[in-house]
């Protein structure tokens, strides 16, 4: 009797500070701009006033960067962009992201605030009221089909956040974070 072959360990996450990515089968630095070599999507060095802070690469054509400028704590808000192989239909990716917010989150689906503008046409999004480590948060998501390839930004600040950290967060999504570089 043959045995089952054994199970492949899914590849664990590598984060890397900004500032210490250097090129890799996964990315080509540009500057201070990491390119996502698989795509060519070049991630930008800032979203407004949001650094680029750490990359991550989770697999093969699979990665995000994450933008903040205090790193996330002490109130702040912080942007995931993320580029990867796209599988389904953009709405279909819409649908399963709504749903990963609502059960992961307990995220409430919310107008948008006021002080935040629309995407760009083509462009899937969602706001919500969520829980992220028992606190309250203001969570957002963007989605954009390019070809091959889904972007993605997770934005997320406390709901509580000060007026300086909700102007910094709505400047860096009106940059467009989800349009192809």
């Amino acid at each position: 009797m043959a045995s089952a072959p054994p199970l492949l360990a899914q590849q664990q996450p590598v984060s890397t500070p900004i500032g210490e990515v250097v090129d890799s089968a996964d990315v080509q630095r540009e500057g201070d701009a990491p390119r996502h070599r698989a795509s060519g999507y070049l991630f930008p060095v800032s979203l407004a006033a949001m650094p680029a802070r750490k990359l991550i690469v989770y697999g093969p054509g699979d990665m995000s960067v994450q933008y903040t400028l205090n790193g996330g704590a002490n109130g702040d808000g912080w942007i995931d962009l993320y580029v990867y192989p796209k599988d389904v239909q953009l709405d279909e990716e819409a649908a399963a992201t709504d749903d990963i917010i609502r059960e992961h989150y307990q995220g409430k689906r919310i107008d948008p605030p006021k002080d935040f503008g629309a995407p760009e046409y083509g462009v899937a999004s969602g706001w919500y009221d969520a829980t992220i480590g028992g606190k309250p948060y203001l969570t957002h998501y963007q989605l954009a089909h390019h070809g091959e390839w889904a972007v993605k930004v997770r934005f997320s600040m406390p709901a509580d956040a000060a007026p300086d950290v909700r102007e910094r967060a709505a400047a860096a999504l009106a940059a467009f974070p989800t349009r192809w570089r």
